[in-house]
């Protein structure tokens, strides 16, 4: 018996609603696969990054062991509280002690203090060898959040324990499930609708969520490229309706991911580099110091100020802190795009040049030696300041202290001789 026309019309519904919930359910993994938790992923790495830069593992332990704190450790935790804060996906950052049977908090930002305990529930127990062994980290789903492990280690590779980033993946979820929902009530509705309703699905659903579907796919190989991506245009939409809200929330949810990773990098940006020379601050210095020690081949110059505290005090600190941005400038172009450039302290300095070969070093210490003697103040000034260095190479088997010891007593040795040279006072 043939079919009626309203079967024939309720089938024709069923079959091309279906094919728009499969590829609603397509557009809602390439969100949530492709863009979302790629988002998520990389915010809580950069957490991860500015946790390890601001809280000194050695410290860390010995807060633990003694249950003080100080200033210092305050400061930390209000600056971990203060990045929480304004992340907007950041949920909460802590540091964990893990032994054989229970974890103590030392960081937390959620209010545990110092020494409380955390009890093993049936996820962490799963990796409890992980989590006392302290070398891997991973990322983790769990009930809408999304978890991330890192260890951080002493300066004498002891595990202090692991940073855990826990970050908003709710919203993730409620849109998937929101299209999902969306696509199941056209299916429903298409079952009690006339071919009249055909045409209108047509026209003001499936039509616009094909145009949706090939602007997000387009949206993922620009995001994919690393191409200028114009959200407002990607996804416009001029529907004021389900699919309107859609486009506008996801243009609302990117736009604040994009604020919330350029304001995460302005704030590791400002931890890791000195305010007035721009150059890489002592913290960072101390951070990455194990991966230096590592280096297969390195040179090391050493630099000074000489006369510095003279100009200070004879003419002001505007004119020193002159002088300092001259000899960063400096710096600067002698560590290169190779090197690294470190302010280690009011007048020193101090370039690593990882994997240098004597070629290389003996190029930059011949251009150092050409530019002698290095005049950093004005020539209008009555007080002449100049750059003294001492530098030294190594390769292969190498105590990386004993070479930063060899090439700061090479400095003071061009610090004398400069000082006679220049006729400057002994101070």
């Amino acid at each position: 018996m043939k079919k009626s026309i309203k079967k024939q019309i309720f089938a024709q519904i069923f079959s091309f609603m279906s094919a728009i919930t499969i590829l609603s359910f397509g557009i809602c993994y390439v969100f949530k696969s492709s863009i979302i938790k790629d988002n998520v992923k990389n915010i809580s790495q950069a957490a991860e990054d500015f946790s390890e830069i601001e809280i000194n593992a050695d410290d860390a332990r010995n807060y633990l062991i003694t249950r003080k704190t100080d200033e210092q450790y305050l400061n930390t935790e209000n600056r971990l509280k203060e990045y929480v804060r304004k992340s907007g996906t950041i949920l909460r950052i802590s540091l964990i002690s893990y032994n054989e049977s229970v974890g103590y908090y030392i960081y937390d930002t959620d209010q545990n203090k110092i020494g409380t305990k955390v009890k093993y529930d049936d996820y962490t127990s799963s990796l409890k060898d992980k989590l006392l062994n302290g070398k891997e980290e991973w990322n983790e789903i769990l009930e809408g959040k999304y978890y991330s492990y890192r260890p951080i280690h002493t300066l004498d590779s002891k595990t202090c324990g692991y940073i855990v980033v826990e970050a908003d993946y709710s919203r993730v979820n409620k849109y998937f499930l929101i299209f999902i929902a969306g696509s199941l009530c056209i299916i429903l509705i298409s079952f009690i609708l006339t071919k009249t309703l055909i045409s209108f699905i047509d026209r003001d659903v499936f039509v616009p969520i094909k145009n949706f579907s090939k602007t997000a796919l387009e949206f993922t190989g620009s995001v994919s490229k690393g191409g200028d991506i114009n959200i407002m245009d990607m996804f416009k939409t001029k529907k004021d309706n389900e699919i309107g809200y859609l486009g506008n929330a996801i243009k609302k949810m990117i736009s604040d991911i994009n604020d919330s990773t350029e304001n995460l990098s302005n704030a590791i940006y400002e931890a890791t580099h000195d305010g007035m020379t721009q150059m890489f601050n002592k913290r960072h210095y101390n951070n990455v110091l194990s991966k230096l020690q590592k280096l297969s081949s390195v040179c090391v110059i050493y630099f000074d100020v000489n006369n510095l505290k003279l100009m200070n005090d004879t003419l002001g600190h505007d004119r020193g802190d002159y002088v300092i941005k001259k000899a960063a400038e400096y710096i600067h172009e002698i560590a290169g795009d190779s090197g690294m450039g470190f302010r280690m302290g009011g007048d020193e300095f101090l370039v690593v040049m990882s994997d240098c070969t004597f070629k290389e070093m003996d190029s930059i210490i011949g251009k150092i030696d050409k530019d002698s003697p290095i005049i950093l103040s004005a020539e209008t000034d009555s007080i002449k300041c100049a750059l003294s260095y001492g530098y030294a190479y190594a390769k292969g088997d190498y105590s990386y202290e004993a070479l930063l010891s060899e090439a700061e007593e090479n400095m003071y040795k061009t610090k004398t001789e400069l000082k006679k040279q220049l006729n400057m006072p002994d101070r």
